[in-house]
């Protein structure tokens, strides 16, 4: 059947379709339920080396690759958002999404977004500047970090890329383990920014630094004149503002068993009532949440709801501690270089004998720890590394000096903490956010500290 708006030709609806698609730069490949092809573009054809009727008939996973997910998508298994797939050498991002005829899933199909895998980060930079730019005019409640911040190299590095993409892909509940200093909140910006949700906000609470009495309105909201000192217009909780977002509920093993329940009640509801409130509201927020405690035992300990876990972790991502990671003296490298520019300071390099000295402490504060380090390297030229609190030479220092002794180290360092933390506020200008970088530390720490 001809298009009526294309007057004078004979081209029916079909081939007019194919020509389009043709002419469309991206990769473009769909399949029936079966996984079998029914149609690839001409780009697709001219990446893998061959002519339509070479591909079309064969299972997705022989033409393509056979780490792709597409065949699983057309079966209704699950939607891939924005997928890493390599196919006859070239890195590609996917979004393969399931193909639908009044309800019923009759195939899928898959974009490459780009071939051009330099082009894709240049591009993907530039439009996330301008989507961020855009949240913080509107919101302020955005996600700084993306995949490409995630420093590193070896097999455990890729192995945790390849999981945040995955968790990318979906928007199942996600609980990220790591301990403290991993990168865990860096993580779950960049599953968001990588998500179908990165043009919604990213809301963080940190479960930890909020008062018990006080969980329940920050996540939930309140109504006016819900209690003593309430707004008199009420207020939006957590989950409101991260509507078409993601929800980032950082430390929350430390979240108390009172208030477990009710986030429990969210995630199976899909709804809150808030404080004062009578109707319950719909929310619409993907969840990551993060702990450096084992839930599992916390689990076993009656510390933490067994249902909750078991909803929260529905997909588990586990960032590797940095003595466990093969990849030190390269992550130090990119790093560097990094810390540099982002606080205007003059590059230095790393003498071997500093290096050595990197590479041989155990980092029980990760790369956190080793930010505070590096800052400081380059600040003063110099690599101090704190004793570890089982050092044999540092605990031998200590014999037979007594409680007195120990009465003053705490006095000592409880001093030389206040001047560093004075002194991070004033190169910053006050600025808690940039402090807190500078130290080393998370806004929570310093805030606690404060």
């Amino acid at each position: 059947m001809p298009f009526p708006h294309l007057t004078g030709s004979s081209l029916d609806r079909a081939t007019f379709l194919e020509l389009v698609l043709d002419h469309v730069s991206d990769c473009l490949v769909a399949v029936d339920t079966e996984g079998l092809v029914v149609l690839i573009n001409a780009p697709y054809c001219k990446l893998l080396g061959g002519n339509p009727d070479d591909f079309i008939g064969r299972h997705i996973t022989e033409v393509v690759s056979p780490h792709t997910r597409l065949h699983r998508v057309a079966r209704g298994e699950e939607v891939a958002a924005a997928v890493p797939l390599e196919v006859r050498g070239c890195k590609l991002i996917a979004r393969q999404v399931p193909v639908l005829q009044e309800g019923t899933i009759v195939g899928a199909v898959g974009l490459a977004l780009f071939s051009n895998y330099e082009l894709l980060k240049k591009t993907y930079t530039m439009a996330f500047d301008s989507s961020i730019a855009l949240q913080n005019s509107r919101t302020g409640w955005s996600a700084q970090y993306r995949m490409a911040d995630i420093l590193g190299t070896g097999p455990a590095m890729e192995a945790l890329r390849a999981e945040l993409a995955l968790a990318a892909s979906h928007s199942l509940p996600t609980l990220i383990e790591g301990e403290t200093g991993t990168g865990k909140e860096l993580a779950a910006q960049a599953i968001h920014n990588a998500s179908d949700r990165a043009r919604g906000p990213f809301v963080w609470i940190n479960c930890a630094s909020i008062p018990e009495q006080l969980i329940d309105a920050e996540l939930f909201g309140y109504e006016a004149g819900a209690f003593t000192g309430a707004s008199a217009r009420g207020k939006p909780g957590k989950f409101e503002l991260a509507a078409g977002g993601t929800i980032f509920l950082d430390e929350i093993g430390d979240m108390p068993m009172s208030l477990q329940a009710s986030l429990l009640r969210a995630l199976q509801s899909q709804s809150i009532v808030r404080v004062g409130g009578t109707s319950p509201i719909g929310i619409n927020a993907r969840v990551i949440a993060a702990t450096n405690r084992q839930l599992s035992e916390a689990v076993r300990q009656g510390k933490f709801r067994e249902d909750l876990y078991y909803r929260l972790a529905m997909f588990t991502v586990s960032i590797p501690p940095l003595r466990e990671r093969d990849d030190l003296e390269a992550f130090i490298d990119q790093l560097l270089p990094k810390l540099a520019s982002r606080h205007g300071l003059h590059r230095r390099n790393l003498p071997p004998a500093q290096r050595a000295a990197l590479a041989e402490y155990p980092w029980p504060g990760n790369v956190r720890q080793l930010e505070g380090v590096l800052l400081r390297l380059l600040m003063t030229g110099k690599v101090t590394l704190p004793e570890l609190p089982d050092d044999p030479t540092n605990a031998s220092s200590f014999q037979g000096r007594g409680a007195t002794s120990n009465l003053n180290l705490s006095e000592h360092l409880a001093q030389e903490k206040k001047r560093l933390i004075k002194e991070a506020l004033e190169r910053c200008d006050h600025d808690r956010t940039r402090a807190a970088e500078l130290l080393g530390i998370s806004r929570a720490s310093l805030y606690r500290e404060l």
